[in-house]
């Protein structure tokens, strides 16, 4: 049976990852029409979903091992999580401006925005399940990559505690997002990260895949 090629699963890894976190950045910062940022919030979790596959298969023609299967599991599981979560978020938030122009009848402006925070806490324990997967997928991707020989212990390291972080606080504060109280958010920290780690397969190729035939 022929086998597909590490090659090809490190171009859909760096291609697919670096357009996930290029979508979800414009989705949240470039003032696009409502339906071409929603398109692009959405696009982020089936992107690093297959980016996250294409590392799993990566990585596996290198050094398979459980820890490492686990990583590559809770990572695509987290990818639907996020999905989800924003799916639900920009659903609430459309609909809730839709409430807010239709005639309420008897609803106060005041008994609205209440309505509002309540059935939003959905999408926050949403994001606290994303950060959960995405953490524990996180660390044991990282402490795999700890021992590969093209990447830097000091960058696998910094993955390992970051992802420990996020993990910890969300933990701490549930039910609220750490960044809902004016704590520390480590969710951006380990998105650089993963920004970080796609440069770093791109420009580490040659050795990446040279070590999968070692």
């Amino acid at each position: 049976m022929q086998k597909i090629h590490p090659e090809k699963w490190l171009r859909l890894t760096v291609v697919c990852g670096s357009t996930a976190f290029v979508s979800y950045f414009m989705a949240a910062f470039v003032p696009f029409p409502e339906r071409i940022s929603q398109v692009l919030a959405f696009a982020f979790g089936p992107l690093f979903m297959l980016s996250s596959m294409g590392l799993f298969f990566v990585i596996k023609a290198w050094r398979d091992s459980i820890h490492f299967r686990i990583g590559g599991l809770f990572n695509i599981v987290g990818t639907a999580m996020i999905t989800m979560m924003l799916v639900v978020q920009l659903t609430i938030q459309d609909f809730h401006q839709q409430f807010k122009a239709a005639d309420r009848g008897a609803v106060s402006a005041e008994q609205l925005k209440w309505m509002f925070k309540e059935v939003n806490s959905v999408q926050l324990g949403m994001d606290v399940t994303w950060d959960i997967f995405i953490s524990i997928g996180t660390f044991f991707l990282a402490l795999t990559l700890f021992h590969h020989p093209s990447i830097s212990k000091t960058f696998s390291l910094l993955g390992m505690i970051l992802s420990l972080l996020l993990l910890a606080f969300n933990l701490i504060y549930f039910p609220q997002p750490p960044a809902e109280v004016a704590s520390i958010d480590f969710g951006p920290f380990v998105a650089i990260w993963y920004v970080i780690l796609m440069v770093w397969l791109g420009v580490k190729r040659k050795s990446i895949l040279a070590a999968t035939h070692a």
